[in-house]
């Protein structure tokens, strides 16, 4: 048996955040917790900013809990909901005065929603507000005076700070969610149990220096280049006020509206602008160089496939303020050899213990295999070449499988030419019922990223049995689900393409699934279609 430190499974996770918690909402239960507050918690929920909302049934002494204290000290940003009772409240008097040291000492946002009263009564304490502190200051003895003073000034200060001033509130929580989502730094997925990148985030971290003024831009190729990216930047998220990560720039600009498109994305990232808009490709640049240079950002430009596309991006540290970081991943060496302002490292496959140590957590829930199967595991790392991927997707389809599976599973990888990787990724594909498959092509071509909810609707909405579907495609690895929404690797999207394309890679029209805008168009226009087309979606974003 392994040791405890050994046998421990991987964190899915490596960031750095100080923050628990995107939101703190503090707020006079009697007065908005089953109205204003609760629709208000609902709306934060539903766009997937983690808030902290404290319960009604927690004990309330003459101080403020611990609990109260570490959620408000671990919170990104406070809101603040002013009603006509909150000043009676001493306990929300108290979490006012420690989210106001919070905002001064640890730069915490503070947003104060001036509900159903002035900004002039909470600022001057007048009016309801004035009549609270009569009755705060009624045979105070000097300790409480001198609290009471500490309750004035909080108020003061939030007082005078921007916010939302409503009379009828329920119409303005849409833009209150706008206003605030915009500033809370969203991290990007990174699949679970990550074995063996230590080594490449060390050489990658190696070739920036964040604590520098200059511009750093760095390339990443080779195996688990997005993974590393990913892990870069959820762990720097905190120091940059503007930043953006593009996915899948490869195909996401196959044309110069491809670009276009890519070009709004990340101006609208960069200047927290939801209506940014652009004529030109060109028009864009200018864009870019003008605006992003004004101010560190930090962009991961996801799979660039050449270096014209780089031109349009990221060309030149000109173009970017005094300490910015720009981080590229690509499968073409070459666009970091043509652009010199790239230095570029080459990411490591896993070295044979990782590899192992992976392969096992997905085939044996441990991290080493059983003693009689050790021979199979090190015939299939060999056809894995050490990618992450390879690994976790044999391992989860060996999970419980006899010895002669494992054999007949190897006997088909021997006829696989080594690199030829997608077919690898296939074995667990195939290994699925056709209700599987089809789910597994409809989110390779539909629903990728997003909400599982949605996803299960519409699954259900076509006769599908979606609870089980996903379930099958989670265990299996060719999906995950995690904070509410539908992932898939980025190579496993391909290969469902792949599989779409296959027996008439040249006729869009005999496609079962239809999903880029010049296809259908070409498909409806020349009256192309036909009985093998299930479905088809237009992204008009």
């Amino acid at each position: 048996m392994a040791s405890t430190s050994n046998s421990q499974r991987p964190s899915s996770s490596s960031s750095n955040s100080k923050w628990r918690y995107d939101v703190f909402l503090s707020f006079r239960g009697k007065d908005t917790r089953y109205t204003f507050t609760d629709f208000l918690y609902g709306a934060l929920d539903r766009g997937n900013i983690n808030a902290f909302r404290d319960d009604e049934k927690l004990p309330r002494g003459e101080e403020i809990s611990p609990e109260l204290l570490k959620a408000i000290e671990g919170s990104r940003m406070a809101i603040i909901v002013f009603s006509k009772n909150y000043a009676n409240s001493k306990w929300c008097l108290d979490e006012l005065v420690k989210i106001m040291e919070c905002e001064e000492e640890k730069g915490q946002k503070v947003f104060p929603i001036f509900y159903h009263v002035e900004p002039t009564e909470v600022r001057n304490q007048s009016g309801i507000y004035g009549e609270a502190f009569k009755n705060h200051e009624t045979n105070a003895d000097e300790e409480k005076k001198k609290k009471i003073e500490e309750w004035r000034a909080a108020l003061r200060k939030a007082g005078q700070l921007n916010g939302f001033h409503l009379q009828n509130g329920y119409k303005f929580i849409e833009h209150i969610i706008g206003e605030i989502g915009i500033l809370i730094p969203k991290s990007v997925h990174v699949c679970e149990n990550i074995v063996g990148i230590d080594e490449n985030l060390k050489q990658v971290k190696l070739l920036i220096d964040a604590k520098s003024d200059e511009v750093n831009m760095v390339g990443i190729y080779g195996i688990g280049k997005t993974t590393i990216a990913k892990v870069i930047y959820n762990d720097m998220l905190d120091q940059f006020k503007h930043h953006s990560f593009l996915e899948n720039v490869r195909e996401g600009s196959k044309d110069d509206y491809g670009l276009l498109q890519l070009q709004e994305k990340l101006l609208r990232d960069i200047l927290m602008d939801k209506t940014m808009k652009l004529h030109n490709v060109d028009e864009g640049i200018k864009m870019i160089k003008s605006k992003c240079y004004l101010g560190k950002v930090l962009i991961v430009l996801d799979d660039v496939d050449c270096p014209r596309k780089l031109k349009f991006l990221a060309d030149s540290p000109e173009w970017f303020g005094g300490g910015s970081i720009i981080i590229v991943t690509t499968r073409n060496e070459r666009c970091l050899d043509v652009n010199k302002a790239y230095s570029s490292y080459e990411a490591k496959g896993l070295e044979k213990n990782k590899a192992l140590e992976l392969f096992s957590w997905n085939a044996f829930q441990q991290n080493h295999p059983t003693n009689n199967y050790v021979d199979l595991c090190n015939w299939l790392l060999h056809h894995a070449k050490g990618l992450p991927l390879a690994l976790v997707l044999l391992g989860s389809f060996l999970f419980h499988r006899g010895k002669e599976e494992w054999e007949s599973t190897l006997d088909i990888l021997k006829t696989i030419p080594l690199d030829d990787i997608q077919k690898v990724l296939r074995i667990s594909y195939d290994g699925v019922d056709d209700r599987c498959k089809k789910v597994f092509l409809d989110i390779a071509c539909f629903f990728k990223d997003w909400g599982e909810k949605t996803v299960t609707r519409i699954l259900e909405g076509c006769r599908f049995h979606p609870k089980i579907e996903l379930k099958v495609l989670d265990e299996r690895c060719l999906i995950s689900i995690s904070d509410g929404f539908v992932r898939m690797h980025d190579s496993l999207q391909e290969m469902g393409w792949a599989i779409v394309h296959e027996k008439y890679p040249e006729n869009p029209g005999e496609w079962s699934r239809l999903w880029e805008y010049e296809d259908i168009k070409s498909v409806l226009t020349k009256n192309m279609g036909s009985k093998n087309i299930e479905g088809m979606i237009l992204n008009w974003t």
